[in-house]
């Protein structure tokens, strides 16, 4: 009896050692090198899951979500049939925003998107974001589609938008933000609407906007639509109806990520100034109040040249008047003294 208790103590205690000893293979999923991984975005036919993550006595927090990494990826070739690949990275990847470790980023095709909970890797929760990242699309917004599908203008019901307005021929403007912009398209699907705008190639939309399509670089915007009840007496009858404002709110941080994006535009936005929204632009009005504004600058730099030149001269005629009374004094001195 003590025998079989005693073989029955020792294998539990093998099975405990030898899983725990096993459980983790750094080696179970493989390296790439940034400059594949590139190329494999350029083509954007394929998806990946890469973990960011550098030597493990400088980031003890890689070392421990390593293992849960790699046990998300071992779901993933199981339920997705290795149609996602997964690998790990040992440097930064400054051009999607991966400036730090540990990171963990999707992409679907060319979109990026960045795991939200970097501390707490829960391999269900990595799954559940990516499922839902492959079924979210980023729309691209232009001057020809913005009013139609935002209804800016019309207070039309088609939802809230948070747009990046961005530069995306400046490598350093949009890709760094993308994978955060990407990953609250994720998490909102169904509930808010969620795209970009390339200043540079629109820039009607642009400058509505404020935005200069030379220099602009960066900035997100969030467009709320508020239903107002209303009530209107007609004769003893009460009338209800409601009507939608529209209204424009800056997101002010220079270093968006998603959670700081998610808060916003739940409940954040609230806190900052509500701003009317800017009329479609028009080239014709653009030109003429391009006019004015030069008229209105020539005449104020034409009064300030009248002035300086009223001044000049009320100057030159006191100087006369001076030396012209200096002179007959000394004349009149001289006179005395003759």
């Amino acid at each position: 009896m003590q025998s079989t208790t005693f073989s029955s103590v020792t294998f539990l205690f093998l099975t405990t050692f030898l899983s725990h000893s096993f459980a983790f293979d750094p080696n179970a999923v493989s390296h790439t090198s940034k400059s594949a991984l590139l190329s494999s975005i350029k083509e954007g036919n394929e998806k990946f899951l890469i973990y960011f993550y550098t030597k493990f006595e400088e980031c003890p927090k890689c070392k421990e979500l390593m293992p849960l990494f790699q046990e998300a990826a071992g779901y993933l070739d199981n339920l997705e049939d290795h149609k996602i690949r997964s690998y790990k990275m040992a440097v930064k990847l400054p051009e999607y925003g991966v400036v730090n470790f540990p990171q963990l980023v999707f992409f679907d095709g060319k979109v990026p998107f960045r795991y939200d909970n970097p501390d707490d890797y829960q391999p269900d929760d990595i799954v559940d974001w990516i499922e839902e990242a492959k079924e979210t699309p980023i729309p691209e917004l232009n001057d020809e589609t913005f009013e139609h599908l935002t209804q800016a203008s019309s207070g039309s019901t088609t939802g809230d938008w948070l747009i990046l307005f961005s530069n995306s021929k400046r490598p350093e403007c949009m890709k760094p933000l993308l994978p955060d912009i990407a990953t609250v398209a994720a998490r909102l699907r169904r509930r808010k609407n969620i795209a970009t705008l390339c200043t540079a190639s629109n820039p009607k939309t642009a400058k509505r906007f404020g935005f200069d399509p030379e220099t602009h670089c960066a900035k997100v915007l969030f467009i709320k639509k508020t239903e107002v009840p209303m009530k209107h007496a007609r004769g003893s009858a009460m009338l209800a109806y409601s009507f939608h404002r529209t209204d424009l709110y800056h997101y002010n941080s220079e270093d968006p990520h998603a959670k700081d994006l998610l808060k916003f535009v739940m409940e954040g936005y609230k806190n900052e100034e509500a701003k009317p929204i800017p009329y479609p632009y028009n080239e014709s009005n653009a030109e003429l109040k391009s006019t004015v504004e030069k008229l209105s600058e020539m005449m104020i730099e034409h009064a300030r040249s009248s002035t300086l030149l009223f001044v000049c001269s009320v100057f030159v005629v006191v100087l006369v008047i001076f030396f012209t009374f200096s002179l007959i004094l000394s004349k009149i001195r001289t006179k005395k003294l003759a």
